[in-house]
This record gives C-alpha cells, structure tokens and sequence, in this order.
C-alpha cells in the first residue's frame, strides 16, 4: 500500500481497529501517520517475552504522566484518555510481538482486548485510534492484516 492510500485509510475513524501489519506495511506507515496528521506512537517490544516489560514499554512510548506503568487491568482507560498528547488522531504500532505471543497468549488476548475497547471509544468521539501488531510470522489468528 502506497503511503498516500494508507493515510486516507487511517484517517478513516470508522475502520480503524486492531490489525496486524506486516513487514512491508511498516515501512509506510510512519509516512502515512505523517500525511493523516496521526500521532504514531512506537512499542518496540525488541523480543520482550514478559507483558510487564512490554506495559513499561508502552507506558514509556505514551509518554503518559497519570501512570507509572499501565497494567492490563487499566489499559484501555489509559488510551481513552490522551489529554497530555492532543491529536487528531492516534495510532499505536507494537514492533516485535512474537516473543510476547508466544510467551503470554492470554495477557496478549486481553492486550487486544484493550486496544479494542480504545479503538471502539476513539471511534464514539469520531477520532481514529489504531492498533498494529507487527510480526514476522503469519499473525494472531482472527486478526485481520493491513499493509
């Protein structure tokens, strides 16, 4: 996908959501975030196994000053409330999830679950809000692909 088509799709509130990004999507998606005027937000997991490091991690990305590391349990109030980071939209790449997958299906389900949940409020207040899981494999299954 060119880095103009991809814009016009992330600043689409009503399709964002959570997707799995291959390889080659990641490539553009900086420059897409760029022309959508989105706040991208980078995870680079850098094959964390632990779902503690990769809440740190994600907190840190966020910049968020309410938290001192989001836990999966306040994870989606955390990303519907961005009041520190004003944006016309938002979009959140978590680089490297395979380790975290393979080591923590279940806290990575919830993880989906909260990206979810986020997307789903974003989408109320008419803002896009996005979560991609970048893998090298062939993705969590259900989960549909961009990119």
């Amino acid at each position: 996908m060119n880095p103009a088509a991809f814009a016009r799709l992330l600043a689409d509130h009503e399709r964002a959501g959570v997707y799995h990004l291959t390889p080659g999507g990641m490539t553009v998606l900086a420059e897409a975030c760029k022309q959508a005027d989105l706040q991208l937000i980078v995870v680079a997991l850098a094959e964390t196994p632990r779902m503690a490091d990769a809440m740190a991690l994600l907190t840190k990305a966020t910049a968020c000053p309410a938290h001192e590391a989001a836990h999966l349990d306040d994870l989606a109030e955390m990303l519907c409330d961005f009041s520190w980071l004003p944006a016309n939209g938002y979009v959140i790449l978590v680089e490297d999830a395979d380790n975290l997958i393979a080591s923590d299906p279940t806290g990575v389900q919830k993880l989906l679950d909260a990206f979810q949940a986020a997307s789903n409020y974003w989408q109320e207040q008419e803002t896009p809000f996005w979560a991609f899981i970048g893998l090298r494999g062939d993705g969590i299954a259900l989960l549909p692909m961009i990119g």
